[in-house]
């Protein structure tokens, strides 16, 4: 795969990204196309630096997929957190480190936490590569429910430390990331022989699948960092095209998921002591296919329908003016 080559699939991604964050915040803070563009071009950075020099994390486009989604997502937020310098009480929820639900204001704090965060991050990944390579094999169900789940604990951990104190803790919201990262772990475990990918790409589905849930399928419901805020913006047109750019997007995954299932050296070698049996590919291959087609369906459908309530809303039916006078009875 050539870094041009992945930078364009890298541009892809951040387009699907910037589709979901426009859509929902753009009531709230308006559309800033800066915002918009940092992700389409955060994202094809980093496909372009994944195949120059981690080229493992790249061996096909529906891992590469996962994994810059993940990698953006985690510089983002982090930027977000840590360096951003923005007045936190436009925000519900804060964007900034918090401590209890209070921003975290002292930079020299709050730098000192985003250097051990990264750095324990990037630790953590080197010492998983070097772990696979010094372990015996090990079952395929233990890798995936561990390795394959962890970004989502991670995902889970971090939204709960922003988030409880001011919405208070929920066990589904928490639970959520791992789960579905695990679901997505057993398609991208035959895809990927390599630990750091498997547990990356799993992580950036998941995001990509649950943010595609609250931003779309949960009936309008505001961002809990804008919960309570009043709406800015009413942007209908664009809006609608921001869902159907995310879900053209989401077909065109369901395509990359297809297309594998041609590819006669999809399956790879594991460090695993289970026998994987080729139909098991196959079918988790067209099952992540069906629902990446589904979910890209449902994005245009219930858009659709919350536009057409939108401009219903906006131009109300005349009302019917009743009559003041009395009908005069009936001369026989």
């Amino acid at each position: 795969m050539t870094p041009a080559f992945s930078g364009g699939i890298g541009l892809l991604v951040g387009l699907h990204i910037a589709s979901w964050g426009a859509y929902k915040d753009a009531p709230y803070e308006g559309f800033r196309l800066i915002s918009y563009l940092r992700s389409v071009l955060l994202a094809a950075a980093v496909a372009i630096l994944i195949t120059v020099l981690a080229p493992e994390l790249a061996t096909n486009i529906v891992v590469l997929v996962g994994a810059v989604y993940a990698i953006e997502r985690l510089a983002t937020e982090g930027w977000k957190s840590i360096l951003r310098e923005q007045d936190q009480t436009r925000y519900t929820i804060p964007m900034r480190l918090a401590f209890g639900g209070q921003p975290v204001n002292h930079n020299g704090i709050r730098y000192t936490a985003g250097a051990v965060l990264g750095s324990g991050t990037i630790a953590a990944l080197l010492e998983l590569n070097t772990l696979q390579h010094g372990l015996r094999p090990l079952p395929a169900l233990l890798v995936i429910l561990t390795v394959g789940s962890a970004g989502g604990w991670a995902t889970a951990a971090g939204g709960a430390w922003k988030d409880a104190p001011i919405e208070g803790f929920s066990g589904w919201k928490f639970l959520r990331s791992p789960a579905v990262a695990t679901a997505w772990a057993m398609l991208i475990f035959f895809l990927a022989n390599n630990w750091v990918a498997l547990l990356l790409a799993s992580s950036g589905f998941a995001v990509a699948s649950i943010e595609t849930y609250k931003t779309f399928l949960t009936g309008g419901r505001p961002p809990g960092k804008f919960l309570g805020r009043p709406v800015q913006a009413h942007l209908p047109a664009l809006r609608n095209l921001f869902a159907h750019q995310h879900a053209i997007l989401w077909m065109a995954i369901a395509a990359a998921f297809a297309a594998t299932l041609t590819d006669p050296h999809r399956g790879l070698p594991h460090n695993s002591a289970d026998i994987v049996f080729p139909e098991v590919p196959s079918t988790l291959l067209a099952t992540a296919a069906i629902a990446a087609g589904g979910l890209g369906t449902l994005v245009i459908y219930t858009s659709g329908r919350r536009r057409t309530q939108e401009i219903e809303a906006s131009h109300p039916p005349p009302k019917t003016q009743l009559s003041t006078t009395r009908d005069e009875p009936s001369i026989p």
